[in-house]
């Protein structure tokens, strides 16, 4: 059995989702081939390409040090897979005009300019994270985390603002609503409507945020997942960090052309129990996959017959002597 160097969002994830999956996918010695990308995930590294180019461009100039790696199209090419480079390309640019167009990508561009320090992009953070498990202090923990966050800067209130960009519905048949919750919901002729009916607005510092809810009352997944970045950014097991999500919502046209794109901002926090429960269970999830008792549900005896037969099966279907037309027809 492999050991794993560190958890991530989306492997946490899939622990959650589904425990047998996740053995085979990161901790059986023969490893299922990656899947390939799919066209609703190209869309949102397209977009998030371009909006990351421009955003750098504006606030440190095409002559900073780091303008190559963030280059338009060296950070496309690093993100979209080859098979989707013709349509994303087109396709993402043109969310990123929306997005443009909606003026929320100006207000983010007013906030990063009067940031305490330099805005970050593009960037990936590693490393081991030590705090408490409940708020009560009684018990440490320590766990290896990797995030990439899309962007993070410190305001100029002082308060650490945590951004990522969600594209939703850009290939569905079927019109998107946006999570719950927003401050703001922007058109693409720039209209800015009301905000969600269940928010309530305050201003913290120079961020207006929903207080009347935290980010997990609508997506537990985001909020796990900007809370690991949180942490691994600086920020307390439990500290009062502001979430910001620029959701691009999307809704099929009916001729059959570009869909209709609206963008609800999201400015909220997450509750400090909720944190510390992710990092008690991250905790927790580290101790296991470093251990030889995998699947807690069943005895130690049952748990390493089941590790034993798993690591046959990936064996069979991905090992040396696999055959390769059957590797291929299980990532169709």
């Amino acid at each position: 059995m492999r050991k794993m160097e560190y958890l991530s969002p989306s492997s946490i994830q899939k622990w959650t989702d589904d425990r047998e999956q996740f053995y085979l996918q990161y901790l059986a010695e023969d490893r299922p081939p990656r899947e390939p990308q799919t066209q609703p995930m190209s869309i949102g590294s397209a977009f998030d390409a371009h909006a990351k180019n421009y955003l750098h461009d504006k606030l440190f100039g095409k002559n900073h040090k780091d303008s190559n790696r963030f280059d338009l199209r060296a950070i496309f090419e690093a993100q979209v897979e080859r098979q989707h480079w013709d349509w994303a390309w087109i396709n993402g640019k043109y969310c990123f005009e929306q997005y443009q167009k909606s003026g929320a990508l100006t207000d983010l561009l007013l906030a990063m300019q009067g940031a305490k320090s330099d805005p970050r992009f593009e960037f990936e953070v590693r490393g081991q994270i030590q705090g408490y498990r409940e708020p009560q202090k009684a018990t440490l923990g320590t766990v290896v985390l990797l995030g990439k966050p899309d962007a993070y800067f410190i305001n100029k209130d002082g308060h650490s603002v945590i951004l990522d960009w969600k594209v939703s519905g850009y290939c569905s048949s079927w019109p998107n609503s946006p999570m719950k919750g927003y401050v703001a919901l922007r058109q693409g002729d720039g209209k800015m409507l009301p905000c969600h009916k269940d928010a309530s607005l305050h201003t913290v510092g120079s961020v207006t945020v929903n207080i009347a809810m935290f980010l997990e009352h609508a997506k537990e997944d985001w909020a796990r997942q900007l809370s690991i970045y949180s942490w691994l950014l600086g920020e307390d097991i439990g500290g009062d960090f502001i979430t910001a999500i620029d959701q691009l919502v999307c809704s099929p046209a009916k001729d059959g052309g570009y869909p209709s794109i609206r963008v609800a901002e999201h400015r909220l926090r997450v509750h400090p129990s909720f944190q510390f429960k992710q990092f008690n269970d991250a905790c927790n999830l580290w101790e296991i996959v470093h251990s030889d008792y995998i699947f807690r549900h069943m005895t130690k005896e049952e748990s390493l017959s089941r590790c034993y037969l798993l690591d046959k099966q990936a064996e069979a279907m991905y090992g040396a002597n696999a055959d390769p037309d059957f590797i291929a027809f299980t990532r169709r």
